[in-house]
């Protein structure tokens, strides 16, 4: 048997060892390692900063450095890289560290269970989570600070996808209704984008109050309408002529999303017209990736619903045709493993 090839070597232990690499971003997150670093530290004094051990605190420096997160000069100073102080910072605009806490503390931590779920057609990973509710959704419900991580790192991913803004149709849209709109975190981007724009944002109890203090603090309480609906169950509000789905239908199976897409178009029927935005992850047309479809598919499955995927454009475009829209507009962000349908 021939020997493996270097390159077959390193893409193999890329594949066996690639979590550490979220290890040590997760726990340098956890221990504020870059806001530290930010203030002034050295070799010598970060163990004392972080309250670590001199041991431990070089094994993380290896680990960062290695990540090209920091660099030490000669003297032993630490800096932070650029993409350190732009994203992993706590307080800066672009912290990505509230998503990066919860890939750690509920997406990883679920799919350690992602074997299990495909054995028993379950999402297994729900058993890292107290209740009885079948989805996440509905467990995270009952923990509110496990729910105050989830919807606050989901906003900072909502915040570095900016793709979605230049869909320009949005301009002719007066009144949108944002279906599981979170925290309000897309229903703010969008109103600062577009002036004129009004939208209703509607999800379940426990999500709502976050979004009313999240679109309070930014004053757009008199634009932005939050109600607690259940999307499948309750009647939609009425006064829009648009609708989005933003980050939500990737959670559900083919027929769900089916229904959905079917209630949306008799939804925009009863309003005289309209137009359907739907901003989802989706991976490669031949469905070899890429990594952030793969990622986020182990973990619908695994844990959010047992069920959805990253689906491909093509599915989408047939499941809207089925419920009688015309697709007028796609935005490919591929780079990112997304894109964004407008219909009609």
């Amino acid at each position: 048997m021939d020997e493996l090839s270097w390159e077959e070597w390193q893409s193999l232990c890329e594949m066996m060892n690639g979590f550490i690499k979220t290890q040590v971003l997760s726990s340098a997150c956890d221990l504020a390692v870059f806001d530290v670093i930010e203030r002034g530290a050295t070799v010598a004094s970060l163990p004392s900063q972080l309250e670590i051990n001199e041991h431990g605190c070089r094994v993380l420096l290896l680990g960062l450095k290695q990540l090209k997160l920091v660099e030490v000069d000669e003297a032993g100073v630490i800096k932070n890289a650029p993409l350190a102080r732009r994203c992993l910072l706590r307080g800066s605009a672009q912290s990505m560290v509230p998503f990066v806490r919860l890939n750690d503390k509920i997406q990883h931590r679920a799919c350690l269970h992602f074997t299990q779920a495909l054995r028993e057609g379950r999402n297994a990973g729900l058993d890292e989570f107290p209740g009885d509710a079948p989805t996440l959704y509905g467990r995270l419900a009952k923990d509110p600070s496990l729910e105050r991580l989830f919807h606050e790192g989901m906003g900072a991913y909502t915040r570095l996808s900016p793709r979605m803004m230049a869909v320009k149709e949005f301009a002719d849209v007066s009144n949108l209704l944002d279906v599981g709109g979170g925290d309000g975190t897309n229903a703010i981007r969008l109103c600062e984008r577009y002036p004129s724009l009004k939208v209703t944002l509607i999800d379940l109890p426990s999500v709502i109050e976050k979004a009313r203090a999240n679109i309070e603090a930014h004053g757009l309480s008199d634009r932005v309408t939050c109600q607690a609906v259940d999307m499948f169950a309750d009647p939609w509000p009425h006064g829009c002529d648009g609708v989005i789905f933003s980050h939500v239908l990737e959670i559900f199976s083919p027929e769900t999303i089916g229904l959905l897409y079917k209630k949306t178009r008799a939804y925009l029927d009863s309003q005289r017209g309209g137009q359907l935005f739907v901003w989802s992850l989706m991976c490669d047309p031949d469905e070899a990736g890429g990594l952030q479809s793969v990622k986020s598919s182990l973990y619908f499955v695994t844990v959010a619903s047992g069920q959805g995927m990253a689906y491909p454009l093509r599915d989408h475009e047939a499941w809207l045709r089925d419920a009688g829209f015309d697709v007028v507009a796609t935005y490919d962000a591929r780079t990112i493993d997304h894109c964004a349908l407008v219909a009609r």
